[in-house]
């Protein structure tokens, strides 16, 4: 066993890691249930004009994925995970823009989200493409915020050339350097600055995806499915539900 100074600090810090994590969600959980239940008892008392105004819709869902994400990490934590499921991609796509339709309302015509006819099933967790999803889009919107003219940002719903749907993200912001492509999704790595992001982003919602037999990943300028006038695209990959087993054909010769 090592005696060394920097040893023992390093293992006193992994210590930390491994109880500030569990302890932080314990305790972030308990005001966001003590906010849940102050929110439903407004409801209560106000009625149903409060539960219609659009503000205070926007606060209420931002509440749930508080949850959410504390759920999210409780379970990155845990061994094991969820049991995948089918479910329409469409209108969990249509709640992650929700989630930040305080920053996409300003942009006006020049956000848009297409979807292909039909509600395209995949097979996973939503919550992890909701996850993802509100990830690559703040960062276009980060992206466009802090570039000139009057940049697009259009969300796309679409079949996946090999089963399963692809939610493709597209902006006309600031874009990513080339020298930082390669490390988009290390963790901590980030190219905003100081304040605006953590490098986390990104690699959770991958990770999050992966463990469904999903990814996300930045979109080549040779794809064909990318929009031509992008300057930064993502894919979020979702797998196709598993085909149905074959029945069992009775035993014995014919």
């Amino acid at each position: 066993m090592s005696d060394r100074p920097e040893d023992t600090l390093s293992a006193i810090s992994a210590l930390d890691a491994e109880l500030v994590a569990p302890s932080l969600l314990h305790e972030l959980r308990q005001p966001l249930m003590g906010a849940d239940a102050a929110i439903r008892l407004l409801e209560r008392t106000l009625g149903t004009t409060l539960r219609v105004e659009e503000d205070w819709l926007i606060l209420r869902a931002q509440l749930e994925r508080l949850g959410e994400i504390v759920h999210e990490y409780e379970g990155l934590l845990r061994p094991g995970h969820a049991a995948p499921l089918p479910f329409a991609v469409g209108p969990v796509v249509a709640r992650a823009v929700a989630l930040l339709a305080h920053r996409v309302r300003p942009l006006e015509r020049r956000f848009g989200v297409v979807r292909a006819e039909g509600d395209r099933v995949g097979f996973g967790a939503p919550g992890a493409v909701v996850h993802a999803a509100t990830n690559v889009l703040a960062n276009a919107l980060d992206a466009v915020e802090a570039a000139a003219g009057a940049p697009r940002v259009q969300v796309r719903v679409l079949p996946a050339a090999a089963g399963g749907v692809e939610v493709r993200v597209s902006d006309e912001g600031t874009g990513i350097p080339p020298e930082a492509r390669e490390r988009l999704f290390e963790p901590r790595f980030t190219t905003k600055p100081p304040g605006r992001g953590t490098g986390l982003g990104l690699h959770l919602a991958r990770r999050l995806m992966a463990r469904q037999g999903g990814d996300v990943f930045l979109v080549g300028e040779e794809d064909p499915a990318r929009l031509p006038w992008a300057v930064t695209e993502f894919c979020i990959a979702i797998p196709p539900p598993p085909s149905p087993s074959p029945p069992a054909r009775a035993g014995g010769a014919p």
